[in-house]
């Protein structure tokens, strides 16, 4: 049976937690009331988180303690009482620069400035919609539950301790949405430290704790009312459960009891409510396949029944880690069930800033810089004092009094009087003040280049004049804060994948809510209404992180490098700019940029590369381009068909003229046969009457008519005529040619004349 837990005496509620105590009564295995919390199981149970929540207390004791002090440091709490003390004792000024929490603005600032997007994505087509819908709904959800404001606060803790925690889970609807987002303290929260994934997903366990007062515990559990009550701690007493908590979990009760007003009106019972989620092996029933495939079968949720009696899924019983929340005190437990949240993941996302490679405990960015800043508020205070107090070495009896010595010496315009022959030195070793100011100077230069941020991402003057160097020197930072921000965008991953999940499991019925974009114009969605569209419960997507737009980022030095690209393309290829500069645009740090994108993009005609379906004016615009495109067609059909119709028409007349000419031709052949007939009987008629050939001659000639014979020899007489024309012509522009090339003022030489006869 194992061993049989019993009942602790009143008055000692601790030594339940240790096996090995004596002051154990056996009691029945059930006790009333209370049930099951109350029996061996239960009690075991609550012995092993007790065990865990004590382990990790002291493991990660020291760690907190850091923590909290780094953080006292942001918050100008740089000397202990004890250093003051010293301080004052000695005349010096408990002076503060406080230079880390400059650095330390300068990233939470970055972050509150530019807060990164998200979408949900279908994992099929045909549930592009519901996913639509989904994104709706989670911006809705994110503006109502104000959750970048709660992210911002939780990066804050990040990085000054190391790590922050977000919280996402469900409530009545009464108090406002079922579904909450919203950042929970540091000091709360202790986890399993033998987890090593940065989303605890190999964690065992994840504890919360708070001080409760006891009204409020016994309205939430009322039957457990005499557990409540020996958890309590008297208001005079608060925060001395040491077992059970540190000075970093505590250190608010403490301040608490902090007074010495006595009175029964201030009176509180409060007691530490400890909230454990834990992963425990558990054989259950899962999906296999289908749209919810690994999730726990629910026969009460609607889809998962839809899916196995439509055989895509099958029911399978499994051994799987499952998660449970038990909410206990430190004497017994108040509540152990299930999670109620079908993730199967802690509600608590944790943003981690720096973790320590031996136990993987997390630190932040004041941990490195601690050391540095104790360092410059010292020489500050050492170099004061120097620098306002006057030292004094002198022979013994130099002055009369030396009461009235020391208030002279002090005032600025002091008038000192020494005895003759005595030696007074006043102001002695004041020259090691310049030299705590130089190092002082160069512990403000280390925490700079330890930490990343220069002057140039403080936007200080520097010796750095062009903006190449500048930008360098911001770039410089940005790379060695980036890994902060990585973390920061994976938790928001993180924490977005359980928002989805939430939302898909807990928001079944129809919903109505507003949503408005970045000037305000609402936009009414409904979800659930029974449209295939709207059903968000039926569908699976995921959640996606858009691109992270940090202004001191290396994303933004690309854009720069995109914006000087595109000046250079302008004058040469004003096209190719065209097209580019909705993107250029998409990654610049200016407000209404999606705006600014939407309009560049309407303009040229440019679609959103990320759009998956066409919006209204998409459709409208392709609607009258097809009909552009289809009076185009139709026009040059037209005039293909007019073309077609001419070269037809000139293909008839060519046809027609053809045989016009073949009728030609035949004609001419049939007038030169019946020519040659004429001519062969006139010649049989001219042989048998050679008396007629002469007169028939003559009287041809007469009528003007030429015979070839007489043409040819006609024309022959006119080509010799002109060849003498044309030889005679040539020979006159040779001389004249001759006469050109003479020389100038030398007339030309006069041909010589045949000598007369008789001369």
């Amino acid at each position: 049976m194992g061993i049989q837990f019993g009942a602790v005496r009143k008055h000692n509620p601790e030594e339940r937690l240790y096996p090995d105590s004596n002051n154990i009564l056996p009691v029945p295995r059930t006790r009333t009331p209370g049930g099951d919390l109350d029996s061996v199981t239960g009690i075991q149970l609550h012995r092993k988180l007790m065990g865990f929540y004590q382990r990790e207390l002291e493991r990660q004791g020291a760690n907190r303690a850091e923590m909290a002090e780094d953080e006292r440091i942001y918050d100008n709490e740089h000397w202990t009482a004890e250093e003051k003390q010293i301080l004052e004792e000695r005349g010096q000024e408990a002076l503060i620069y406080n230079v880390v929490s400059t650095t330390i603005n300068w990233v939470i600032g970055t972050e509150k400035r530019s807060r990164t997007d998200f979408r949900v994505l279908p994992r099929r087509k045909e549930a592009a919609k519901p996913a639509e819908r989904k994104t709706q709904i989670l911006k809705y959800l994110s503006d109502v539950n104000r959750t970048p404001f709660h992210r911002s606060r939780a990066f804050e803790d990040c990085t000054k301790v190391g790590i922050g925690w977000l919280e996402d889970g469900i409530q009545d609807e009464d108090d406002g949405e079922p579904l909450y987002s919203r950042y929970e303290s540091w000091r709360n929260m202790l986890w399993d430290s033998a987890g090593t994934e940065l989303d605890l997903s190999d964690a065992r366990y994840v504890f919360r704790t708070k001080w409760l007062d006891l009204d409020v515990g016994s309205a939430m559990f009322a039957n457990r009312l005499t557990q409540l009550q020996e958890a309590c701690r008297d208001a005079g007493s608060f925060g001395a459960d040491w077992i059970n908590g540190d000075e970093a979990m505590d250190s608010l009760e403490d301040a608490l009891s902090e007074g010495t007003l006595d009175s029964v009106l201030m009176h509180r019972q409060r007691f530490r409510a400890i909230e454990c989620w834990f992963r425990q092996p558990v054989k259950v029933k899962r999906l296999r396949g289908g749209e919810f495939k690994g999730e726990i079968y629910d026969p009460n949720f609607d889809p998962h029944l839809e899916q196995v009696q439509s055989g895509k899924a099958l029911i399978v019983e499994k051994v799987m880690m499952q998660m449970h929340v038990a909410i206990m005190t430190a004497n017994a437990l108040l509540y152990v069930g299930p999670s109620p949240y079908r993730h199967n993941r802690f509600p608590f996302t944790p943003i981690w800033c720096y973790r320590r490679g031996s136990d993987g405990m997390p630190y932040g960015m004041i941990r490195g810089m601690k050391g540095i800043q104790r360092d410059i508020n010292k020489r500050a205070s050492k170099a004061l004092a120097i620098l306002s107090s006057n030292k004094t070495i002198m022979d013994e009896g130099a002055v009369p009094d030396l009461d009235e010595f020391a208030e002279e010496v002090s005032r600025p315009d002091a008038i000192i009087v020494k005895k003759p022959g005595k030696e007074l030195v006043i102001n002695a070793e004041r020259e090691l003040a310049p030299a705590h100011l130089d190092f002082m100077s160069r512990s403000i230069m280390m925490i700079q280049q330890q930490s990343g941020v220069t002057d140039e991402n403080l936007g200080r003057s520097t010796n750095a004049t062009s903006g190449l160097a500048i930008g360098r020197r911001q770039e410089q930072g940005a790379m060695a804060t980036a890994g902060i921000f990585d973390n920061l965008r994976f938790a928001a991953q993180i924490q977005g994948e359980k928002q989805l999940a939430n939302v898909e499991q807990h928001m079944p019925e129809q919903k109505e809510f507003r949503i408005t974009n970045m000037r305000g114009t609402p936009e009414y969605v409904t979800v659930n209404d029974g449209l295939p569209e709207n059903d968000i419960i039926r569908t699976k997507a995921d959640f996606i992180i858009s691109e992270q737009d940090w202004r001191a980022s290396v994303r933004q030095a690309q854009t720069e490098e995109l914006l000087q690209l595109l000046t250079q393309l302008a004058p040469v290829n004003p096209q190719v700019a065209l097209v580019m500069i909705d993107l250029v645009v998409e990654g610049m740090d200016v407000p209404q940029r999606d705006e600014l994108v939407k309009r560049i993009r309407q303009i040229t005609g440019m679609r959103d590369p990320d759009a998956e379906e066409l919006t209204p004016e998409e459709v409208e615009k392709a609607k009258a381009q097809q009909i552009q495109q289809q009076r185009q067609d139709a026009l040059l059909e037209a005039t293909i068909a007019d073309k077609q119709a001419g070269a037809q028409l000139k293909a008839a007349q060519a046809q027609r003229a053809s045989a016009e000419m073949q009728r030609a031709m035949t004609a001419i052949a049939s007038g030169n046969v019946q020519a040659t007939r004429d001519a062969l009987e006139a010649a049989m008629v001219m042989l048998g009457a050679p008396s007629v050939v002469p007169v028939a001659d003559q009287i041809l000639h007469e009528s003007g008519f030429q015979s070839r014979t007489e043409q040819e020899e006609d024309a022959r007489q006119a080509g010799i005529m002109q060849g003498e024309q044309q030889a005679a012509a040539e020979e006159q522009a040779a001389e004249q040619q001759a006469q050109e090339q003479a020389q100038p003022g030398q007339p030309p030489e006069e041909p010589q004349q045949a000598p007369q006869p008789g001369a």
